[in-house]
């Protein structure tokens, strides 16, 4: 492998424009992928393969496409509402909307509009609520609330938030199959017209396509901010550590490189192009954030080399040669290890995480690439010219980038290299109780927390949680079962029944049930005395045949719902399939909560405790039922892989050291800290208040990467030190004041990179700032204070072992001699192992 390496360096040092053009080839072609990239799918593929939720959505799509996929747009009416004028604006409102030439085509079959205004209509028997005297309208009120069947219905439409009025009208739209964006733009077109509704009341729409705008017009000028601030932080932190403006051109060109080869990736692999991966999806999108932090590092540690080489008297070509040669191995190693971490992904059962996995190895494998070839090829390029000219100055050290660092971090050494023992002790402690406070990690998730802070959206949901418990969204159940099975009838009257009182309705529903079988017989079966009213006696008559006691006749029965849907198609059609060759097919709608992903849970729990038979027959979807999936299974996924990561990674380095090297322990010292690291950060994360989510999550991947990085340059540095004569005082301190104070550079750029997600207004994107900037801290301490202190128990291991067996010189490296008394030579120098 060192021959390969030498050879390829050789081939950059002596012809390095031959390598910048092939660079530059290679990232135009990538690049053109761009051309090819998809829109970004939605949540769908997040979903584990198999899922019961997304089964019973596609189900539902096809057998239900009048019904199923509904969703609500909320219009709030805030300010005087119980006043003439206040009502006769939410009716001129919900007139508005439902007429527009975009909407009503869209409208539900089955009870499209709920309004407070159409309840008062409806008891005062006036459809001009503006003449209504606001005395008459007062003893109406005081009617409505208290009679029991328009109480509820008053009381989820009627409330107060800020100490003012509120009320809402739920406009529920269909999927008419012409795609998610046109029915966006219908709930986006709601939020125009009720709008324009002129009036007292201070009107707005809340929908999930108004909350997908807010969030994204937020993030996208946001992030580009964020983005433009990253960049500048670390453009100067570069400009402290190179202190050369060409080293920090270098650098941000091979960052360019990266992102744009990535994202051409994305689009050459992608489903208009080799069709590998889907389409891009939120979590690739972080993608290129995480490369720059990745890479930065790159950029970083063959600068320092080069610079080394040079500062040993060694010309532009040969320290261009020999530097790459040095960093290219540990760099190899490192970024081996984390495009292995990135690819155990590919055996989950997420869609996502799949690509994510593969895009993230290919970002890693190109970044790795692209600085190995743009610095040492282009700084020769650049200083030959000088060097011939003898205009070159020579170059600045990195390890005194930061003032007083080399110092202070080789005195770190000293420290851990006389007294490894107490060290490994102290930090045991620490990482023992830390990780006893990850035991209790939080895992709870909002999504509520990806609203922009102070947004128009976050105000209105929480005005409606103040006034009515929450925003809702409407759930479907689909039920599989046959219809004449004598349970199947009973429970969905149950289900009815206990969605209608207060104390057995689903813990998070909003609403009696909207939409059913159930409601549907029950209309049918009803005499109200209403102009409008569906008995049908016959229907009556065949139930009451049917009933036979304790158990129903399967054969009338079936003569009832023959009759039911001769009656009443297309309400039949909504709620139910009767399918003669195969399993009949029921819809159950209502209205629930969101927000709150433990209430969502509870609720789909408490639903199927309603359901008194199979609970395999009924499955609950909703966009929050949904994101409750998404989340669980990707958390599960993140967790999975860590032990699976950890494994693969120790696994790869053992054997790449052990057929280079012969040193397989050192893949054993470079992988422990890291799970240190992950205790470290978890356990932080409980005592701070982060909970363990879907975005927190892929810290494991990152935390993996990066320490691993700086892990393997530590142990490849000391290795090398002790080769070439150090001892362990002298090896430790000359790795840390070197390796160690690159490394410094590398995690200060990145994490404050990755810090100024703080400034992002979403929650957990600051929460992910945060979190990278611990982990990146906690790869750096594990990385000078844990590896360097098992390196000298490693190293003295070995050493007695050699004086045990009579071997006082290891046959793989040359004598070794003793340190001068300021490097610490006081110290028994000892052999480089070699096993």
């Amino acid at each position: 492998m060192s021959r390969v390496l030498d050879r390829i360096s050789g081939v950059i040092a002596r012809r390095p424009r031959i390598a910048l053009g092939i660079l530059i080839v290679a990232v135009v072609v990538l690049s053109a992928g761009n051309g090819l990239r998809v829109e970004q799918a939605g949540n769908e593929v997040f979903l584990p393969d198999g899922s019961d939720v997304a089964a019973a959505s596609n189900e539902l799509s096809e057998r239900f496409p009048d019904s199923a996929g509904l969703v609500n747009v909320t219009v709030i009416h805030r300010g005087d509402v119980l006043t003439p004028d206040g009502l006769a604006q939410v009716d001129a409102v919900v007139d508005a909307a439902v007429a527009d030439p975009e909407v009503a085509p869209r409208l539900a079959l089955t009870n499209p509009v709920a309004s407070i205004a159409a309840i008062y209509s409806r008891a005062l028997q006036t459809k001009d609520l503006s003449t209504v005297p606001q005395m008459q309208l007062a003893a109406v009120t005081d009617r409505l609330r208290s009679a029991p069947e328009t109480a509820a219905p008053v009381g989820r439409l009627l409330g107060a938030a800020a100490g003012e009025d509120l009320a809402i009208s739920s406009i529920r739209l269909r999927d008419l199959g012409d795609g998610d964006d046109a029915r966006s733009d219908a709930e986006l077109r709601i939020a125009e017209v009720v709008a324009d509704v002129a009036g007292p009341l201070d009107v707005r729409s809340l929908s999930q396509a108004t909350i997908d705008a807010e969030s994204a017009d937020a993030t996208g000028s946001t992030m580009t901010v964020l983005m433009l601030i990253a960049l500048a932080v670390i453009a100067a932190l570069l400009f402290v550590f190179f202190r050369t403006g060409s080293d920090v051109v270098l650098g941000f060109l091979g960052l360019a490189f990266t992102v744009a080869g990535t994202l051409g990736f994305q689009g050459w692999a992608g489903p208009d192009g080799l069709g590998i991966i889907g389409a891009p999806n939120s979590i690739t999108s972080m993608v290129p954030i995480m490369m720059i932090g990745l890479v930065v590092d790159y950029a970083i540690q063959s600068v320092a080399h080069y610079r080394e080489e040079r500062l040993a008297g060694h010309d532009v070509a040969t320290s261009a040669r020999l530097g790459l040669g040095r960093v290219a191995l540990p760099l190899g190693l490192a970024a081996g290890t984390t495009i292995i971490s990135f690819l155990t992904n590919l055996v989950s059962p997420i869609p996502a995480n799949a690509d994510f996995g593969s895009t993230a190895a290919f970002g890693v494998a190109f970044g790795l690439t692209t600085m190995l070839v743009l610095v040492p090829a282009a700084r020769t390029v650049l200083d030959q010219r000088r060097e011939r000219a003898e205009t070159l100055s020579a170059p600045r050290p990195m390890s005194d980038a930061i003032p007083g660092a080399g110092p202070v971090i080789e005195r770190v050494g000293a420290v851990v290299a006389r007294s490894p023992m107490i060290v490994l002790a102290g930090v045991l402690v620490v990482t023992v109780g830390l990780g006893a406070a990850a035991t209790r990690i939080n895992t709870e998730f909002n999504s509520n927390a990806f609203l922009p802070s102070g947004g128009a959206s976050l105000t209105d949901i929480e005005a409606l949680e103040e006034a009515l418990g929450g925003q809702t969204e409407v759930v479907t159940a689909l039920i599989e079962a046959e219809l004449t099975d004598d349970r199947t009838l009973r429970n969905l009257l149950t289900l009815t029944d206990a969605f209608a009182d207060d104390l057995s309705r689903p813990t998070g529903a909003a609403s009696d049930i909207t939409l059913s079988l159930g409601t549907l017989i029950e209309d049918w079966e009803t005499a109200t005395g209403e102009p409008d009213d569906n008995f049908d006696p016959e229907l009556l008559e065949l139930a009451q045949a049917a009933d036979q006691g304790l158990t129903l006749d399967p054969v009338v029965l079936q003569e009832f719902f023959d009759q039911l849907e001769a009656d009443d198609p297309i309400g039949f059609a909504q709620v139910a399939v009767n399918d003669p060759d195969g399993v009949d097919s029921m819809l159950v709608q209502f209205n629930a909560l969101t927000g709150d992903q433990v209430r969502t849970g509870e609720m789909v729990d408490d639903l199927e405790g309603l359901w008194f038979g199979d609970p395999d027959q009924i499955t609950a979807t909703s966009g929050e039922i949904v994101a409750l999936e998404v989340v669980g299974a990707m958390t599960d996924a993140q967790t999975g892989s860590i032990v699976l990561t950890l494994i693969a990674a120790l696994i790869v380095l053992m054997l790449f050291i052990w057929a280079t090297e012969f040193k397989p322990m050192l893949a054993v010292l470079a992988v422990v800290p890291i799970g240190m690291v992950l205790l470290w950060v978890l356990g932080t994360m409980t005592i701070v208040g982060i909970p363990y989510n879907l975005i927190t999550a892929l810290i494991t991947a990152l935390s993996i990467g990066i320490g691993v990085d700086y892990t393997i340059h530590v142990i490849h540095r000391f290795t090398e030190e002790l080769e070439h004569g150090r001892t362990l005082i002298g090896a430790t301190t000359e790795t840390l004041r070197t390796t160690g104070s690159a490394l410094v550079g590398s995690a200060l750029t990145t994490a404050l990179g990755f810090g100024v997600l703080v400034l992002s207004p979403l929650l957990p994107m600051r929460q992910f700032g945060i979190v990278t900037a611990i982990t990146i801290l906690y790869a750096l301490i594990a990385a000078i204070v844990v590896v360097p202190p098992l390196m000298i128990v490693w190293a003295a291991y070995h050493q007695w072992r050699a004086t045990m067996t009579g071997q006082h010189e290891s046959p793989a490296a040359p004598a070794v001699v003793a340190e001068p008394a300021s490097t610490g030579g006081d110290v028994e120098p000892v052999p480089a192992p070699t096993g």
